[in-house]
């Protein structure tokens, strides 16, 4: 019995089975992680960016503003402000689809204008996205503004979400270029305001 050398913990049953799960649980966690950059979506048509960033104000109709029903919307009473839209409203990249669906601007308090886009986030992965402000940005006049919407949702996979993105801007702006942040590249859309 003094002769027993100790067997290493490969040998044995326990040590195998954990060996074996560390390994499965370790190639799930990359299979996962590659998954989520794309790299198994190679057979897919390439990300339509490159369309929707030549979308003009021109092919919308001037002085209207599209503010769909059964949307909600948080654009209140714009008191004769109208929005025209590009003709080209959706922008896809990937698995993740924007919509506008409507605009509308209305006074602020501070002397500024409130300018309130309409959106729907459509998902077309498997996986849950975030549908939020830090998606957005609105150029007007050299300068880009972030919005103040608090817009901060999780749209699951294969399916859509609606909802407002505002954005607070100098009283005298009459263009805007709302630009979409995808992992990818990014889009924009030219929107006209026009004063009551």
């Amino acid at each position: 019995m003094a002769d027993e050398k100790p067997t290493s913990w490969w040998a044995t049953l326990p040590g195998l089975l954990t060996a074996a799960a560390a390994v499965i649980t370790a190639v799930t966690g990359l299979l996962l992680g590659l998954g989520q950059l794309g790299l198994f979506d190679a057979g897919r048509p390439a990300a339509s960016t490159a369309s929707a960033s030549s979308t003009t104000a021109g092919a919308a109709q001037p002085g209207s503003t599209v503010r769909p029903t059964g949307v909600p919307s948080a654009t209140g009473d714009g008191a004769g402000w109208t929005v025209a839209l590009p003709a080209e409203r959706k922008f896809r990249a990937g698995d993740v689809e924007y919509e506008i669906l409507g605009a509308g601007v209305r006074p602020d308090v501070s002397g500024q204008v409130a300018l309130t886009v309409a959106l729907r986030c459509t998902n077309h992965g498997r996986y849950d996205i975030n549908f939020w402000d830090s998606t957005f940005r609105l150029n007007a006049d050299g300068i880009s503004h972030s919005p103040d919407s608090g817009l901060n949702e999780l749209v699951a996979g294969d399916s859509s979400k609606s909802g407002d993105v505002r954005f607070i801007l100098p009283a005298d702006t009459r263009e805007a270029l709302l630009r979409i942040k995808f992992v990818q590249g990014e889009s924009t859309a030219q929107l006209a305001i026009s004063p009551p």
